[in-house]
C-alpha cells in the first residue's frame, strides 16, 4: 500500500483477517519478529498465548498483551482514533464494554496513576488526553455496546 499507516488506520476497517502489523503500525523489523512465530493477521495475534509467544520473541508478556489489546480494539471499535486504541490499551482495556463502566475522570485517573507506575513506558512520555478526548472516547464506546447489546 502506498499510503502510511497511520493514514491507513484512519479510512480502513480493519477486521480479524487484515495484517497485524498494519492494524497496529507496527514496523518492518517487528513485522519479522512477529513472522518467525508465524504471526502475520489479527487473528492468528489474538489466538496467540501471550507468555509463550513473548518468551519466542524475547520480550515482555506486556507487549504483547498489549498488541493483544490494542489489536481487539481496532477491529472492534474502527471509529476510534488510532491514539486512543493505544492509550487504552496500555492500561489494560480491550472491549467496548470495558471502557464504557469509566467516567472520564476515572479514565483519566487511571491513565495517570499507569503513567507513574511505569516512568520508562511510551505511556509516561505521552501527553494525557484531554476530558473532551477521553470523553468522546466513552461516548464511542458507549455507543457500540449498545449497538452490541441490541
Amino acid at each position: 500500500s502506498l499510503l502510511p499507516p497511520s493514514i491507513l488506520r484512519r479510512i480502513m476497517r480493519w477486521n480479524l483477517q487484515s495484517n497485524a502489523c498494519d492494524v497496529l503500525a507496527l514496523g518492518p523489523r517487528t513485522a519479522g519478529r512477529l513472522a518467525t512465530v508465524r504471526i502475520h493477521t489479527v487473528v492468528q495475534l489474538l489466538a496467540a498465548k501471550p507468555q509463550a509467544t513473548a518468551r519466542r520473541l524475547a520480550m515482555p508478556v506486556e507487549i504483547v498483551l498489549h498488541w493483544q489489546f490494542e489489536a481487539q480494539l481496532v477491529v472492534a471499535l474502527p471509529q476510534f482514533p488510532p491514539i486512543a486504541a493505544r492509550t487504552l490499551a496500555a492500561i489494560g482495556l480491550s472491549t467496548a464494554a470495558e471502557i464504557a463502566r469509566y467516567t472520564p475522570t476515572h479514565l483519566l485517573a487511571t491513565f495517570e496513576a499507569v503513567q507513574q507506575k511505569n516512568p520508562d513506558s511510551w505511556l509516561a512520555q505521552t501527553t494525557l488526553p484531554t476530558i473532551a478526548e477521553v470523553s468522546d472516547w466513552l461516548r464511542m464506546a458507549q455507543s457500540a455496546e449498545n449497538f452490541y447489546a441490541a
